[in-house]
């Protein structure tokens, strides 16, 4: 029957995207649109990924997206991260690297961002051959509401009850480390920590926050605290990484100085950079130092 037909070749559209593979004049393999999953009644969900070569197989960076989780797209940066290039620097330095959506906070409340993450890293994990990934390297990396979701798949690969059932299951969504660049990370503490020149008071029913997990966030402390990665601390986290500028006016500083400290209590390995006197993505400062440093982590833990 045509409709038996139609059910058939939909699936199968999206999955002959893993064919469709770009060799770059650099000797760069980029997979420009993969479909990681098709949560019914919402939009296909893309990451883009890119590879060093063809031999591989390499460890691989999960970079996920800022914008408050209301705003962004995969492919999406800011005019500072943009100048640092991460993508280009990590491919050079031998990782592959895919930029991944999520649903955002107007389609969808938490955890359904955190499904969706997840969800990306198992498809990337099943299709490791394919695509010459390293499945047993994995790195969550992530700015700002990005910063965050990177956090929470580092500190929940192991709590089957926040997997979710998007897209592929069955393999593991746990990363084998973290990159945070200025994530929240204690949502009931943001402004309890920020400076008289904050934009936008985090306890407000209009914040990002509040819209993530569909309340103002003092209101509905159970579900902020189920949101917040350090909640989810424990000895069995990887190695963290937390870069965070003095001065941002959006998420304090002191929200990674907070998982910082809880990951060092609980035993783990954790990095804590201080970058002073930059603002929120780094604004304001000479950001040179910081790729190297992100780049010098995952050689040493990878």
């Amino acid at each position: 029957m045509p409709e038996d037909r139609m059910l058939r070749e939909i699936p199968a559209d999206y999955d002959s995207r893993l064919a469709q593979k770009v060799t770059l004049a650099s000797g760069r393999v980029h997979w420009p649109e993969l479909f990681y999953a098709r949560p019914t009644g919402f939009r296909p969900l893309l990451l883009d990924l890119f590879t060093p070569g063809a031999a591989g197989p390499y460890p691989t960076v999960i970079w996920i997206h800022g914008g408050g989780w209301f705003q962004g797209y995969h492919t999406m940066t800011n005019q500072v991260v943009g100048k640092m290039a991460p993508v280009d620097r990590l491919v050079d330095a031998g990782y592959a690297v895919a930029r991944i959506g999520y649903r955002l906070s107007g389609e969808a409340q938490f955890p359904t961002q955190l499904h969706d993450c997840k969800a990306a890293v198992r498809y990337l994990r099943k299709h490791a051959d394919a695509l010459r990934l390293d499945p047993k390297r994995f790195v969550a990396m992530g700015e700002s509401a990005g910063g965050h979701l990177a956090c929470m798949l580092g500190l929940t690969g192991d709590r089957p009850e926040l997997e979710g059932e998007v897209g592929v299951t069955g393999p593991s969504s746990a990363v084998q480390a973290v990159v945070d660049w200025y994530g929240p990370t204690e949502l009931l503490t943001m402004d309890e920590q920020l400076a008289p020149s904050m934009f936008q008071p985090h306890d407000d029913p209009a914040s990002p926050e509040a819209r993530l997990v569909g309340g103002a966030i003092q209101q509905v402390k159970d579900k902020t605290r189920a949101a917040s990665p350090v909640t989810y601390v424990s000895a069995s986290a990887p190695p963290f990484l937390i870069q965070h500028g003095t001065a941002d006016r959006i998420v304090p500083v002191g929200q990674g100085r907070a998982l910082a400290a809880a990951l060092k209590k609980a035993g783990t390995t954790v990095e804590f950079v201080e970058v002073f006197g930059a603002d929120h993505c780094f604004w304001g400062v000479d950001t040179t130092p910081i790729m190297p440093k992100v780049i010098a982590f995952l050689n040493a833990n990878l």
